[in-house]
């Protein structure tokens, strides 16, 4: 065969390492950014060879959206298109759980991991948690289960990708730019569930209005009763093979809450006992970047959740916080489509709102009607230091951006390290300093 791969980020790296270990297709790379010197790699300028060629298939990584002129003309010429998810999937030989969502993907994941290896089985996290699934279906006939967390991007292209559970924690706005719109990424983000046969199984939040076609679905609500899990903002009660309550968890909010109850639901259907379940929910630690806490300044508490990168995760940031009014919150970064007037029903009950980065202008213009006017910091050390002037005795100063990193840093990673950086630098300066 001759196939194309689109992108040679981690992703396509791990299909151009498998099909050339195993040596029988021809094989090209193409990419808008630089790639090394070698046989059939097209980077840059020269990746516009791709439209003078035929392929007997394409494999896409996430991070070329579909209306990328390679993919227009792929899909033109009917060249044979997957992801490299697809691809991955076609290779392994255990069982998938397989979570997306816009928010909380993960948390879950981790969860998963943590809970099923607890019980004695053999898993791995892969996807857009660790390794791509392409590199971990390679081990896969060692394994139990593979633990998967999946991008909108990557379902795009799938064809046959049929995990055993399949979970979708939440669809709220976001990628819009990459999409072109709300109901497309709501469709991408639904192709999770597109080939779950008799024996799969289907969790899903019941909150949410949308429909899925599916056999086994399994529910968890904050609003609705008789569902296999009951959310709250501090607790969540399991009504399911087995019936047990999980609260006074180190994880916080009901976004969290949310997550803990997914994962539950899919650990009970791999047959793991409640204890399992309940000793790794109540010790599970809150991932890097998302709501950590950072370090305490004159009682102003800081944390750090820099994995919010849309809307709705900053408002689930918010949210998870029962004092509201005590919050001075930190948003910013590069603008990605939706609205920040979309939190004007909470922002003006906070204590105030920092907004850096390259978009604070026009985050701003948005809020033009909140008041007290928000302030604007050019980078993450002028954000830490407003918001610690303007928050109360005893406040807290939320980091939860809303919007990419990219206008700064190269990653949401490379950005939340940045603030816990400043956060401690401004601490220990402030701690010198002398009182009058």
């Amino acid at each position: 065969m001759k196939i194309a791969i689109l992108g040679f980020g981690k992703s396509g790296k791990s299909v151009y390492d498998l099909l050339v270990k195993k040596n029988e297709d021809e094989v090209f790379v193409f990419d808008d950014n630089k790639l090394p010197d070698k046989l059939n790699f097209f980077g840059q300028d020269k990746s516009k060879a791709f439209f003078d060629m035929n392929f007997d298939l394409v494999v896409v990584s996430p991070g070329i959206p579909k209306h990328h002129p390679f993919i227009k003309h792929a899909l033109n010429k009917n060249f044979p298109i997957i992801s490299e998810l697809e691809f991955g999937f076609r290779l392994t030989k255990c069982k998938i759980i397989a979570i997306t969502g816009t928010n909380g993907k993960s948390t879950t994941v981790k969860l998963i991991h943590n809970i099923l290896k607890k019980s004695g089985k053999k898993v791995l996290m892969c996807g857009n948690y660790g390794l791509p699934l392409t590199k971990a279906a390679q081990v896969s006939h060692l394994l139990d289960y593979l633990i998967v967390e999946v991008s909108s991007f990557q379902l795009e292209f799938i064809d046959t990708f049929k995990p055993y559970i399949a979970i979708i924690l939440n669809i709220t706005q976001d990628h819009l730019s990459w999409h072109g719109s709300f109901q497309e990424y709501k469709q991408a983000k639904l192709k999770i569930a597109k080939n779950l046969l008799n024996e799969g199984f289907l969790i899903r939040n019941l909150d949410e209005d949308y429909s899925v076609d599916a056999f086994n679905v399994i529910g968890f609500s904050t609003h609705k009763d008789n569902v296999e899990a009951k959310v709250s903002q501090n607790s969540v009660t399991i009504n399911f093979k087995e019936h047990f309550e999980i609260k006074n968890t180190k994880l916080i909010g009901t976004h969290n809450m949310q997550n803990i109850a997914a994962a539950s639901l899919a650990s009970l259907i791999c047959n793991v006992d409640k204890n399992t379940i309940l000793e790794v929910a109540m010790n599970q630690e809150t991932l890097p970047h998302r709501l950590e806490y950072v370090c305490e300044i004159e009682g102003v508490k800081f944390y750090n959740d820099s994995k919010s990168t849309n809307i709705d995760s900053v408002r689930k940031a918010i949210e998870s916080f029962e004092n509201k009014q005590d919050i001075v919150i930190i948003l910013g970064g590069k603008h990605k489509g939706e609205s920040y007037a979309n939190l004007m029903d909470l922002l003006p009950q906070l204590t105030g709102v920092v907004v850096f980065g390259e978009d604070r202008k026009k985050i701003i213009a948005e809020l033009n009607k909140l008041r007290p006017i928000p302030l604007p910091a050019v980078n993450v050390k002028g954000a830490v230091i407003a918001a610690f002037h303007i928050a109360k005795p005893g406040g807290i100063v939320l980091f939860s951006p809303g919007g990419s990193s990219f206008d700064q840093f190269k990653n949401f990673e490379e950005r939340g390290e940045a603030f816990k950086a400043e956060c401690l630098a401004f601490k220990e300066e402030y701690d010198k300093a002398p009182r009058l």
